[in-house]
């Protein structure tokens, strides 16, 4: 597959590559997202291969939250060499996961510096062949690599992106309700009860508007085909606010 089928079909991938917004994070390092029920039957591979590409090293891992099958995802990783520390001590793999609402096809991308990394490797190229064949999934896997300060705390603002550029943030504390309107469409935001979500959408595929709302920090939403994203803020990330 060439670069530029490959991140075609990333593109349409239902993980919604947040990579291409290029927009600033609180999150910092390497991260890779992967759309699977099962996430251990295809970790292994992508790790292994990630080190032999020389883009990790370290191997301690915690879990963020709580995903259906964590028990056999802690075992996998423990055999493969990855030693699973608590949460607060600053682990070299966090692994964060998300329920969709609605079931999608199997796939897996990387960012790194704000961009996609197309990872020349035969091997994942193959894995990812492999998983687009199995049954639709629900579960998305979010991996950050050193990622100091990314815990499952309760985030304080909504901050709001188009095109990777920062259009003002909002508190998490009011009720709150706003049409942002793109160069490819419109999209609608909602804040109420301490959570943000998209409330409706123009891109073709909603998984915007399937996403749960969201309210811990770090946590994101974000429409592709629209180049926004939402994304929550501790207090310390404040630095306009819209009303």
């Amino acid at each position: 597959m060439d670069r530029r089928s490959f991140f075609r079909r990333i593109l349409y991938a239902p993980l919604l590559t947040p990579f291409i917004l290029n927009a600033k994070s609180s999150q910092t390092g390497f991260q890779f997202y992967v759309l699977a029920d099962s996430p251990q039957v295809f970790l292994p591979t992508i790790l292994q291969e990630l080190q032999k590409c020389g883009m990790i090293q370290s191997h301690s891992f915690t879990l963020l939250n709580l995903h259906p099958e964590e028990k056999e995802l802690k075992r996998t990783l423990s055999e493969q060499g990855w030693r699973l520390v608590p949460r607060l001590s600053q682990p070299d793999l966090a692994l964060s996961f998300r329920h969709l609402r609605n079931r999608a096809i199997p796939s897996f991308t990387f960012i790194k510096g704000g961009k996609v990394r197309d990872l020349r490797s035969r091997k994942l190229r193959t894995l990812w062949k492999e998983m687009n064949n199995h049954s639709p999934s629900c579960w998305l896997t979010i991996a950050h690599f050193n990622s100091k300060g990314v815990h499952p705390y309760q985030g304080a603002y909504a901050s709001f992106y188009i095109e990777g550029q920062k259009v003002g943030n909002v508190s998490l504390e009011k009720n709150f309700f706003r049409k942002f309107q793109t160069e490819r469409g419109n999209i609608n935001v909602i804040v109420e009860n301490g959570k943000a979500r998209v409330s409706e959408s123009s891109c073709r595929h909603k998984i915007c508007l399937l996403t749960p709302p969201v309210y811990l920090a770090g946590e994101r939403i974000i429409c592709v085909p629209n180049h926004f994203l939402l994304e929550i803020q501790g207090s310390h990330c404040i630095d306009t606010v819209i009303g």
